[in-house]
């Protein structure tokens, strides 16, 4: 019946911008999927939107591996928490599910629900209904970057991203429609489409979507960059 129901709910053609997903796999067993484990039952697979880890202090984009109704493997940007963290795995802005992490392996890991979860409900949220889709998680981040709109460099500021796209801080509202040409620090230039503006942000879907291997370099490095001011800083004072 699951094995039915995922066929019939994601055996379409990807969204190739907002998809990310290209080798993720459901179980019906309620074990926390492991990198070595091998499952008898037959296996699925479907496209998934990435996912988004949080805890208190710390959030990342993950790529799905494996996923029972007991728990998921995931491969993360580059930082792994620790066993026995405290985590939600969000798959859209109202699917949010409360995990432990059990086992790491970076830039892999393991974490099991608190609860096991009705893979059927979790499928069935991913389908539009009436011709909506809902958005996937994006992975919150402040940094600099040039949009040219036409022959018009404007200079913004990045609020958030996702393997599809990025929202950022613009002050052209007749932006909409129109392509773009986005180049974020650090980052190559990327061709999308401006598909929305509201109260002075706008919405940038790219062309073609990122990579998660590419984003997780450019997080990465970011990241160094960011641990190479700090310590100068603090080496300073």
């Amino acid at each position: 019946m699951l094995v039915d129901l995922i066929r019939r709910g994601l055996s379409g053609p990807p969204n190739n911008g907002e998809l990310a997903f290209e080798s993720a796999t459901f179980s019906l067993s309620t074990q926390v999927p492991r990198p070595t484990e091998k499952r008898a039952e037959e296996r699925v697979v479907p496209n998934l939107p990435l996912a988004k880890l949080v805890t208190l202090d710390w959030r990342d984009l993950c790529r799905v591996r494996n996923i029972s109704a007991g728990g998921l493997m995931a491969e993360t940007t580059g930082a792994v928490p620790p066993v026995d963290t405290d985590l939600y795995v969000e798959f859209s802005s109202d699917q949010r599910i409360h995990g432990t992490v059990v086992w790491t392996r970076p830039p892999m890991l393991g974490i099991k629900f608190d609860q096991s979860v009705d893979l059927r409900e979790l499928l069935a949220a991913k389908r539009p209904r009436g011709g909506f889709v809902q958005r996937p998680p994006r992975l919150e981040i402040a940094c600099g970057a040039t949009v040219r709109i036409g022959r018009l460099y404007h200079k913004v500021e990045v609020h958030d991203i996702s393997l599809g796209g990025v929202k950022v801080e613009l002050g052209d509202w007749q932006c909409v429609g129109k392509p773009v040409t986005i180049t974020i620090e650090s980052l190559r230039p990327i061709r999308g489409i401006a598909r929305w503006y509201r109260q002075g942000y706008a919405g940038i879907v790219f062309d073609k979507p990122l990579a998660f291997e590419e984003l997780a370099e450019w997080l990465g490095k970011r990241v160094e960059v960011a641990s190479l001011k700090t310590g100068a800083w603090e080496k300073g004072r």
